[in-house]
């Protein structure tokens, strides 16, 4: 139904305060995390041997995301609203300025885990942008030097079952058979990619153990020549390039109900004196402290809050405590949680950040261009410019990174003396490509979210 449609049934702009109250509270969830809430999920433990769990290096716990049901009300994650308010009345929402039927969300805290049931939906959409924008940036960078980049496909992967199901009992044997099998994809004519792990299938409303692995993968695999060196596994093409319409719902949908593994470590492979020196002094040695293995270790950090205050030319005391939280600095290490990575072409050490930007931007109207504001509620009319610390990172293929990084010191001068920043740049230069640039060629052919379009004609439902 387009909008002389709309119109002639009587369609109007206005929005009472009901139909505002319902949109505000509507969450939009994924029906597969629905699934994940509320059906069983069968335990991953396996162990047909009975083999002691002290020999065992480094066991495995599986959860499945969404099921850490105190992190909501322990990070206060959830709806924001006006100090003594209740109900959606006195909740804070975003909204375009020319038109609430264009965009309207309700404001939310987010901790951005996926452990959480109250931001796993929001995370996974989250993640899926970011895979995204790695695929983007190696086809982009491909694009620019007359590069083949490769199809893009998505396969699904099962070994064995029995000896899947024991192997991931174990950090070790798990990152020793996923790094295994990433190699042999590659031996295959598989050019780079990332996988997923579900240690779950959902079958008769309960997620029954069936470990299998999820990719979306760069080139041409030739699946008869992996099963002849992988007898008794399964491979296959869920999506093809033409029918693979978007990698950010792909992977937003994976990690609905991905697999999160956790592991203890060992108390006294922690340096807590570095850690912290990290909070006395952020960002200290962020780029220059060296690893075993020659990898940045990156141990000092600046938080988003730091990253917030420089930009406003703001600071924090050095040496400053008042708010450090002292249970989670001494319970934090010693456990950990597995990390899916890119691999091949896209992995870490073939494209590099060699250079970053950090500036405030206001928000505006996907559909009109307008300023999003932010409203203290429904009685709430004039609103604030919705705005964000946007950082634009500059990456380049490992290969052209030292030149990069050698002649972007006096380009960057030049930029400021015409007002323009590194942004304004990348698109005409071959070898280096940014988060803006990335961001505006996925703004300009991703197809229309069908969950948008649902509630923009929100009234519609209404009258016809």
């Amino acid at each position: 139904m387009d909008l002389q449609e709309l119109l002639d049934l009587g369609y109007t702009e206005e929005m009472d305060s009901a139909e505002l109250e319902l949109r505000i509270a509507e969450r939009n969830e994924h029906p597969v995390i629905q699934y994940v809430k509320m059906f069983p999920f069968e335990d991953a433990y396996y162990n047909p041997d009975d083999v002691p769990i002290c020999d065992i290096p480094e066991p495995l716990t599986w959860v499945a995301p969404g099921h850490d049901l105190q992190r909501p009300k322990r990070l206060r994650c959830g709806p924001v609203r006006i100090k003594g308010s209740t109900g959606e009345k006195g909740r804070l929402f975003v909204s375009c300025s020319n038109s609430r039927f264009h965009y309207l969300r309700g404001k939310n805290n987010h901790c951005w885990s996926p452990k959480c049931p109250v931001c796993l939906n929001d995370s996974c959409l989250r993640t899926g942008t970011r895979i995204e924008m790695r695929y983007v940036e190696y086809r982009l960078l491909c694009e620019k030097q007359g590069i083949e980049s490769g199809n893009v496909g998505h396969w699904i992967i099962s070994p064995p079952q029995d000896q899947m199901r024991w192997i991931m009992q174990s950090h070790v044997w798990f990152n020793r058979f996923r790094r295994r099998l990433q190699q042999d994809l590659c031996k295959v004519g598989c050019l780079g990619g990332r996988l997923v792990f579900h240690p779950w299938r959902m079958k008769d409303c309960t997620w029954e153990n069936g470990p299998h692995f999820h990719g979306v993968l760069i080139g041409f695999l030739d699946t008869k020549a992996f099963l002849d060196t992988h007898p008794g596994w399964v491979i296959k093409k869920v999506h093809s390039k033409d029918e693979l319409q978007s990698i950010r719902l792909t992977f937003a949908y994976l990690t609905t109900h991905e697999g999160i593994g956790l592991y203890e470590r060992n108390p006294t492979s922690d340096d807590y004196t570095s850690k912290i020196l990290n909070y006395y002094l952020p960002g200290l040695n962020s780029n220059d402290d060296t690893g075993q293995n020659g990898s940045k270790k990156r141990m000092f950090r600046y938080t988003e809050e730091d990253q917030a205050n420089e930009v406003l030319g703001k600071g924090r005391m050095v040496g400053e405590i008042g708010n450090f939280d002292w249970l989670g600095y001494a319970m934090e290490p010693q456990f950990s949680q597995i990390s899916d990575n890119y691999f091949g072409v896209l992995a870490n050490n073939m494209i590099k950040t060699v250079d970053r930007e950090s500036y405030r931007v206001t928000r505006t109207c996907t559909q009109c261009g307008g300023t999003l504001n932010v409203y203290s509620g429904i009685c709430d009319q004039c609103g604030e410019a919705a705005s964000h610390i946007f950082e634009n990172k500059v990456r380049a293929f490992a290969r052209d990174a030292p030149y990069v990084k050698e002649v972007l010191p006096d380009l960057k001068d030049s930029l400021r003396l015409d007002g323009s920043t590194m942004g304004d740049l990348t698109p005409d230069v071959a070898m280096i490509v940014s988060d803006r640039e990335v961001m505006d060629n996925i703004a300009s052919s991703r197809p229309k979210d069908p969950m948008a379009e649902y509630q923009r004609h929100a009234a519609a439902r209404k009258i016809a």
